[in-house]
């Protein structure tokens, strides 16, 4: 039964292990027994373990002794947080190497509402590090508020550039241009751009534009 699927769920692991964005090779990197699981912050990937089934807006409390893991589940990946010890995963979110990843059907809204949740999560506790899925760690949250700040910026920019361009006739060419230019130049890279590109043809997908007839 899907792990994540009613808000407030709480589920016993005490003999349980569950691994956070494990690396590909983790059963031969490390020593495995008994009751092993995998969630991922992003994307899942095959990574010879079962995965923890989520369901996108539910909320897990997985019991880890006497302390919780809260687990976001999102449409892609989910946010983990552990209260108790300050830590936050929060997959793409907050990278200072990447950008949010907007999900095919989504206008930007649901990625502006995990944003607001990791900085509701941010405030709640005090920060003992922050992991984003790609990309480094920080242990300050003046530092993480400014990484969530530019996330905030970017989608906020694509959701405002995209649509009024496409209201205003221009042609496809100049709207990606447009849109280019929210690109943030600290993270400028071949990954940073690719997920750009894929954000900007779900957003003009969101927007109504069908491409070139003819």
């Amino acid at each position: 039964a899907p792990l994540a699927g009613l808000p407030g769920i709480e589920v016993e692991a005490q003999d349980q292990l569950l691994l956070v964005d494990p690396p590909d090779d983790a059963t031969s990197r490390f020593r495995l027994e008994g009751n092993v699981a995998a969630i991922f912050t992003g994307a899942p990937r095959a990574v010879g373990l079962p995965l923890l089934e989520l369901v996108p807006g539910g909320v897990a409390h997985v019991r880890i002794g006497d302390h919780f893991l809260d687990i976001y589940a999102q449409r892609t990946g989910a946010i983990v947080s552990l209260p108790a010890v300050g830590v936050i995963c929060s997959g793409a979110f907050g990278s200072d190497v990447t950008l949010p990843h907007i999900v095919p059907g989504s206008d930007g809204s649901e990625e502006l509402d995990t944003l607001r949740l990791l900085a509701r999560l941010l405030k709640e506790r005090p920060l003992q590090l922050f992991i984003p899925s790609v990309g480094t760690a920080v242990d300050a949250t003046v530092a993480v508020m400014e990484r969530l700040a530019a996330d905030v910026a970017y989608l906020h920019g694509l959701r405002r550039v995209i649509p009024n361009a496409l209201a205003r006739g221009e042609a496809l060419e100049t709207v990606e241009i447009l849109a280019d230019s929210l690109l943030p130049a600290a993270r400028n890279s071949a990954r940073a751009q690719a997920v750009h590109s894929a954000n900007v043809r779900v957003l003009l997908e969101a927007a109504g534009y069908v491409g070139d007839e003819g």
